[in-house]
């Protein structure tokens, strides 16, 4: 698994809870440049309905190398393609409107 600086708290009882509004994103900043073959998120109740998995090498020039309008929550474990220093996750339609996305978990799989 790459793990960047800032990617993780080490504590398996909090998430990220974005502003209750769309689109919200969470980026990761993997240090370096690495090739990208698997991300996994696990939300929590609060999930996305479409969301984007995206890399960049500079955190402004986007790639997706995932996309779906039929989120269902639960443990999403996706096989990608991609290189990038940073990684996002773009959520454009929250599954629960007056809530924003919460994630336990994003882990980000590669070389």
């Amino acid at each position: 698994m790459l793990v960047g600086a800032n990617a993780v708290d080490g504590n398996a009882a909090t998430r990220w809870g974005s502003a209750y509004t769309d689109p919200q994103w969470i980026t990761v900043d993997l240090g370096a440049s690495h090739s990208i073959n698997r991300v996994r998120l696990n939300w929590e109740a609060a999930f996305a309905r479409a969301y984007q998995v995206q890399t960049s090498p500079d955190n402004s020039t986007w790639t997706t190398v995932f996309s779906t309008t039929s989120g269902d929550g639960g443990v999403d474990d996706l096989t990608v393609t991609g290189t990038g220093r940073y990684v996002r996750v773009y959520g454009t339609q929250r599954a629960l409107s007056p809530y924003g996305y919460s994630l336990w978990d994003l882990n980000v799989y590669g070389t």
